[in-house]
């Protein structure tokens, strides 16, 4: 497999993607840019982040938010409902919109749900459930039987996002988070790995940065990327349709 950057949950977080974006140019030999979803749900950019989407990966993924968006949020809470209601208002295409809004909203409509590449098999949420299903660091210790299952369903490493929460889980099973890996992992032969690659622009394991993960044959590299988050916040606050949270939160990476 060739070197690529993987993104996920960028969640409309316009100034996110694009610190992300020029630190993945920045780094050698970079293939490709595969994103696992949610590039829609809780920020004040999504038509922004759908056009970078489109041009710069090789492809995207369906998330939960994306697919809350072109049907309903349900299920949601308040804050993340609101979030979906004011940006279908913003991007779904009349009859007589722009060829670019129309675009945009079929981009999102016509996201695939699983993507398998050699060993490697891509979801956002898990193999079980791919938009829907969280797998939580907290099941290696208390829902054993949940992650045996999902374990079951793949050969060798899946990808995700969903959780928010860089690391990854064995078939143990155990939690190991980016920070506890040193930022990096080794592939091991005949190993089974779900890998969480984080969230370009909504992290939640109070780490305010960015993240995004780095693909080769021989392993996994996570990257931390500040951004300008104040602007994202001011930018949410002045939008009448988002809930302050949507930005406050991203002051304290939860």
């Amino acid at each position: 497999m060739p070197k690529v950057a993987i993104i996920s949950d960028i969640h409309a977080n316009l100034e996110a993607l694009t610190a992300c974006i020029a630190h993945i140019d920045s780094q050698p030999d970079v293939d490709a840019i595969y994103c696992l979803g949610d590039i829609c749900g809780y920020g004040p950019d999504p038509e922004a982040v759908v056009d970078i989407v489109a041009e710069r990966c090789q492809f995207c993924l369906m998330g939960n938010h994306d697919y809350a968006l072109l049907h309903a949020p349900i299920g949601f809470n308040p804050v993340a409902a609101g979030a979906i209601v004011c940006q279908r208002s913003m991007m779904e295409p009349g009859t007589f919109s722009f060829p670019s809004k129309k675009f945009r909203w079929n981009f999102v409509h016509e996201l695939a749900e699983e993507k398998e590449i050699g060993d490697n098999f891509f979801v956002h949420a898990s193999p079980r459930d791919k938009i829907f299903e969280y797998l939580l660091p907290e099941d290696a210790t208390y829902n054993p039987a949940k992650l045996e299952a999902v374990f079951d369903m793949i050969s060798c490493r899946c990808f995700v996002g969903h959780t928010h929460r860089p690391g990854i889980l064995t078939e143990e099973p155990k939690w190991y988070s980016e920070k506890d890996l040193g930022m990096e992992y080794e592939f091991r032969e005949n190993e089974k790995l779900i890998i969480n690659v984080s969230s370009v622009g909504q992290p939640r394991d109070r780490d305010p940065r960015a993240c995004y993960a780095m693909l080769t044959d021989e392993g996994i590299v996570w990257h931390r990327v500040e951004y300008d988050v104040e602007t994202t916040v001011s930018k949410v606050r002045d939008n009448q349709c988002l809930d302050n949270l949507c930005g406050e939160r991203l002051l304290a990476g939860r």
